[in-house]
C-alpha cells in the first residue's frame, strides 16, 4: 500500500472535530481507532458492543487494543437476541445487527456532542452484497477505509508498521454467523459454537469456521489446517459430543474466508 492511502485516511479524519469508532477488536477497526487517535487524541472514544453475539475472547481483545492504542474506551452491554425478529435468524439479520449498533453509537455520540461515527469497514467487504453496509450508510456511519480503497492487505501491511500486535490476527465474524438462516438463535446454540471453537484454537488453528447444524458440526478449514483436524480427529469429536453434538464433519471444501 502506498503511503499516500494512509496520509489521505489521516487527512479524512483530521477533517472531522470528534469521533466515535466502532471498535471490535480486529485488525480493521483497530488500525480506523489508532488512526483518529494519532490525529484527534482525546477527541477519539472507541466503542465496543458486547451483544451476546461476539465470543468472549474478541471480546477481551478488544479492550486490549483500546489499552495498546491509548484511545478512550466504551464497552456497552446489550442482549441483541433480546429482539425476537433478529432472533429467528432471517436472511436480513446483519441489517437488523447494523442498524441496532447504529443506534447504540448515536446515541453515545449525543452525548458526546458534534461527532462522527466511524466503522472498521473495508474495501473488501464491500465485494458482493452485505446488507449490514446499506445499514450503515443508511444511519450515517462513515466507512472511512472502504471509501479510501484499503483492503485487508492494506490494513494489514499498515497495522504492522504502526506495531499493533494484532495486525496479523485471524479474521472472525459475530457467532450469529455460524448458524444457518432460519434457525432461531439462542444463548445455548452460540455458546456451543464458542466452545467448540476453542477447542480448535487451543489445537493452533486460526482461520476456521465451526457450522452449527443441530447435532452436527460442520468444521469450515484452509486445507493446511487439515492435516491437525485429522491427528487430532478423536479428541475433537470427543469434546464436542460434549458439548452437545452428535456427529462432527469435516468441509472437504476449503474454508473460504467468510
Amino acid at each position: 500500500m502506498s503511503a499516500g492511502k494512509y496520509k489521505k485516511l489521516t487527512e479524512f479524519i483530521s477533517e472531522h472535530d470528534k469521533a466515535v469508532v466502532a471498535l471490535s477488536g480486529g485488525v480493521d477497526s483497530t488500525l480506523l481507532a489508532k488512526a483518529s487517535y494519532d490525529v484527534l487524541g482525546d477527541k477519539t472514544l472507541a466503542i465496543t458492543i458486547d451483544n451476546g453475539l461476539m465470543s468472549a475472547t474478541d471480546v477481551l481483545k478488544a479492550g486490549e487494543m483500546a489499552e495498546e492504542i491509548g484511545v478512550r474506551h466504551q464497552m456497552v452491554s446489550d442482549n441483541f437476541l433480546s429482539d425476537k425478529h433478529f432472533a429467528e435468524n432471517p436472511p436480513d439479520r446483519c441489517y437488523i445487527c447494523k442498524k441496532r449498533i447504529a443506534f447504540i453509537l448515536k446515541k453515545t455520540a449525543l452525548k458526546e456532542g458534534n461527532i462522527s461515527l466511524f466503522d472498521g469497514t473495508n474495501a473488501d467487504d464491500l465485494r458482493g452484497g452485505r446488507p449490514g453496509i446499506k445499514a450503515l450508510k443508511e444511519e450515517g456511519i462513515e466507512t472511512p477505509l472502504a471509501d479510501l480503497g484499503f483492503t485487508k492487505d492494506d490494513i494489514r501491511r499498515e497495522a504492522k508498521k504502526l506495531g499493533l500486535s494484532n495486525h496479523d490476527r485471524y479474521s472472525n465474524t459475530c457467532l450469529a454467523t455460524r448458524i444457518p438462516y432460519g434457525r432461531k438463535l439462542n444463548k445455548q446454540k452460540l455458546e456451543q459454537v464458542e466452545k467448540a471453537e476453542e477447542i480448535l484454537m487451543e489445537l493452533g488453528l486460526k482461520q476456521f469456521r465451526v457450522r452449527n447444524h443441530r447435532h452436527i458440526a460442520r468444521i469450515e478449514s484452509f486445507k493446511d489446517s487439515f492435516p491437525i483436524i485429522i491427528e487430532n480427529s478423536d479428541y475433537i469429536v470427543e469434546e464436542f459430543k460434549k458439548l452437545g453434538f452428535s456427529y462432527v464433519n469435516l468441509d472437504l471444501k476449503a474454508y473460504d474466508g467468510k
